[in-house]
């Protein structure tokens, strides 16, 4: 479940987290993503939809051989 902006300041009070800190974080709980998401040839990357966030993530994963 997505926090409201009231229940996200309640828990920031709850929790004591510093008004800088809660400003800080409310941005970026705004903010797009800071880039897309890119696969290439050592990582893999796709979209699953999220019923928690209401939108569809985007993911990439590094591929290592051992």
């Amino acid at each position: 479940m997505k926090l409201t902006d009231e229940e996200f300041s309640a828990w920031c009070q709850q929790n004591q987290i510093a008004p800088a800190t809660e400003l800080a974080l409310q941005r970026i709980r705004s903010s797009p993503p800071a880039r897309r998401v890119r696969g290439r040839a050592s990582n893999v990357s796709g979209r699953y939809p999220s019923v928690k966030m209401g939108c569809t993530i985007q993911f990439e994963s590094q591929h290592v051989e051992l």
